[in-house]
This record gives C-alpha cells, structure tokens and sequence, in this order.
C-alpha cells in the first residue's frame, strides 16, 4: 500500500475515516516524513532560544532593572496571544495555512529583536516573535501527531520538542562563553535564526495539509468527527494540571529565577538548564515507545516534586552556587519528563476536530497562570519560590496518579 502523503487525491468520499487512520498509522517512512521533522526541529530550535532570549539580554546595557519583568513578561503573553489564536484558527482553517502564518509572524518579530536599541522595542519584538513561535507550536504538535505513523509519533514529537531545549542551549551558550558584546551577541544570534529559519521555509512549503484534518473538516465528516470529541473532564484537567506544573516551576526555575536571584550567573543557569533538557530529551529518544504515558507520567511528576523539594534544605542552609547547578540539573531531568509526556498526550487526547483548540486551551491556562506568577514573584525570597514550586509540582504529581489510575493509555493508540 502506498503511504498515503503520495496519493493524489488521497480518498474518495466513499472511503471511511477508519480507513484514513489505518493508512496514515501504519504507513512507512517517506522524505514527507522527512520535511515534517526537519522542519519542526528548526522552528523548535528558534523557538527555544526565543524562550529564554528576554533573561538573557537583561544583561544587556540597554535594559534598565526597571523594565526586567516587563521584559520577562513579554514572552509568555506573546507566547498566551499565540497559542490561543493559532490554536483556534487551525482548527477552523487548517494546519498547513496556519503552519506558514506562524513562521511569518514570527520572523517580524526577530527582525525588531535584532534592531531594537531601546527597552520598548525590544519588548514589543519579542512579544511579536513569541507569538509566532508559541502559537507555531500549538500547530506543530497537532500537525505531527496526526501525520506520523504510530511506530514514529512518540519519537518524532520527543525529537522536534527537544530541539527547543537545544536552541535553548545554543543560546545561552553564546551569552556565557562569547564576549559581552550586543553587537557581537546579536550577529551570532541573527546567523543561527537565519539558518534555522532557512531551512524551516523551505521545507514548509513542500508539505501536504493535514490528512486527518482534510477528511473532518469536511461538512459530512465533521459531524462523524465531533462523534469522538465529547468533553472529558478528567482529561482536561490532567493536561491542564501538567502544563501548570511544567510552565510554573520548570521555565521559572530555569529561566527566571536567575535575573532575579543571581543575575550574573542567568546564562550560566539557563545554559545548565537547558544542556541537562536536551540530554535527557535525546535518552528519552531511546525508551519512549517502551514506556506507557501513563507509568511516564508518575515517573516524571513525582520525580520532579521529589527532586524540587530537595531546594527546601538547600533554601535554609546553603547558598553553594555548584549545589544550586546540580540540583537544578536534576530538576531539570524530571523537569524534561513532565515536558516530554505533556507533549505527547495533548496531541493525543484531543481529537482532530478540536486539536488545535483544545491543547492551546491547556497551554493557555498555565500561560495565564505563568504571567501572573511573574508579576507576583519579583517579591519573593528564594525560599518562598522554592515551597510555591513545590506545592505546584504536588499538583503535577497528584494529576499524574489519578490519569495513571482512570486515563487510557495511549502509546500505541490511532488518533480520531
């Protein structure tokens, strides 16, 4: 049989959905295949090092300590603003369509982070840029798990996914290790986006729509689509209770707390963040089609609230700068678990009639939840971060025992 992203057109009407599904999921690899993981690994790659962009450049000398949080806040509002729009609209419109109006938005946005001389421009690009890239990957997750076959989804979304821990990485790794010079900075910036950003564009425009998204949009099969998407209340409020988790302790831990607390060691702290993500992402890689979600889940919810309440002692007694990096590298490994398996159940709970609206629903919440935490923070002492990130990670622990005991697991399971 052939794999379905070269048939042309792919169905008649008389053929059922089931047939579609059966098709796509045990499909064999293809160069279509290819473009789509190709190009979802770059646009995670800029993405990841937009994530983390606005600490970074507070060291820069054009940005007052008056405006760190408003810059801080910038990223998750564009990223709220995106993720909701994009999310909505792909649904409705499709994937492929939303898919290049992301990369667009986005790429405006990087344009003014790379000429802005002032704190307001650099805010307004940066909100501009994430939400191009933040909405981009509400739409990258939905389009890659309704287009992988079974055997490759789990790896493929882990392997786009952690590209976004590598360009986070890559990053930080300019600003700790290069001289601190914003000139300098931003070239070496501009060369890694233009590239990455080359080879996203080039490989999207190759690419098919949505098969599964194509068939219930559909005016008769939207009605067979909305069949399978009843509203399950356990569902959402697990992937809502990971993504708040996740969004509140994980990018605060690695991405803020240093700006705040040690702020000539943020690149340092975010490098060691982000080195200790991807590498956990790329051993995932190896395990991941032989771990359910659910046994995942537990693993790296618990692991994570065990490994944050470890910073409680830490907080009272200590304030070893080489303690702090190990714990944080520790953090960070449970940290990328909880990532890992957040980004594959939401694609995979949500049906294709309301993918893209219901993970950017999810998203949206945390987000929301996140912007607020910023503004609450600033007056926070160490210690009462760390007892706040432990009793969110408690929730993200408390959601993964219950979706280990009722959730349905879904390794092995066709998308509907």
């Amino acid at each position: 049989m052939d794999s379905p992203e070269f048939a042309s057109p792919l169905h008649t009407d008389s053929d059922s959905y089931t047939d579609i599904r059966r098709e796509i999921d045990t499909s064999t690899w293809d160069r279509n295949h290819t473009m789509l993981l190709v190009t979802m690994m770059s646009s995670f790659f800029v993405w990841g090092m937009l994530l983390v962009i606005a600490p970074l450049i507070t060291g820069w000398p054009f940005i007052p300590p008056s405006y760190f949080t408003v810059l801080l806040v910038s990223s998750p509002a564009g990223l709220l603003s995106g993720n909701l729009l994009m999310g909505y609209l792909s649904d409705r419109y499709g994937r492929k369509r939303i898919f290049i109006i992301t990369l667009l938005l986005g790429i405006i946005g990087i344009s003014g982070i790379l000429v802005s001389v002032t704190p307001l421009e650099m805010v307004a690009s940066i909100f501009l840029a994430e939400m191009g890239f933040g909405g981009d990957e509400t739409v990258s997750l939905a389009f890659m798990a309704e287009q992988f076959p079974i055997r490759y989804r789990g790896k493929a979304l882990i392997a786009a996914s952690n590209s976004a821990n590598i360009g986070v990485a890559a990053i930080s790794a300019v600003f700790l290790f290069m001289p601190v010079s914003v000139p300098y900075q931003k070239a070496i910036f501009a060369v890694m986006i233009v590239l990455a950003l080359a080879v996203a564009l080039i490989t999207r425009a190759k690419l098919p729509e949505s098969f599964r998204w194509s068939y219930v949009s559909r005016s008769t099969a939207r009605k067979l689509a909305w069949k399978f998407s009843r509203y399950d209340y356990l569902k959402f409020l697990v992937l809502t209770s990971f993504a708040i988790t996740i969004v509140l302790t994980f990018a605060l831990a690695g991405y803020v707390i240093g700006p705040y607390e040690f702020p000539a060691l943020t690149s340092l702290i975010v490098f060691a963040y982000g080195a200790a993500e991807a590498a956990t992402g790329i051993v995932l890689l190896l395990f991941i089609n032989m771990i359910g979600r659910r046994k995942l889940s537990v693993i790296a919810y618990a692991g994570g609230f065990l490994s944050m309440a470890l910073f409680i002692p830490y907080s009272f007694y200590s304030r070893s700068v080489t303690l702090l990096a190990l714990l944080l590298v520790l953090n960070a490994v449970f940290g990328e678990m909880g990532w890992a398996v957040r980004e594959l159940l939401q694609p995979e709970l949500f049906t294709t009639a309301y993918r893209g609206k219901g993970i950017s629903s999810v998203r949206g919440i945390a987000y929301a939840l996140y912007i607020i935490t910023l503004l609450a923070i600033s007056g926070f002492s160490l210690t009462d971060y760390i007892l706040y990130a432990v009793a969110v990670w408690a929730i993200g622990m408390f959601a993964s025992v219950a979706w280990y005991l009722r959730g349905r697991e879904t390794l092995d399971s066709s998308l509907v």
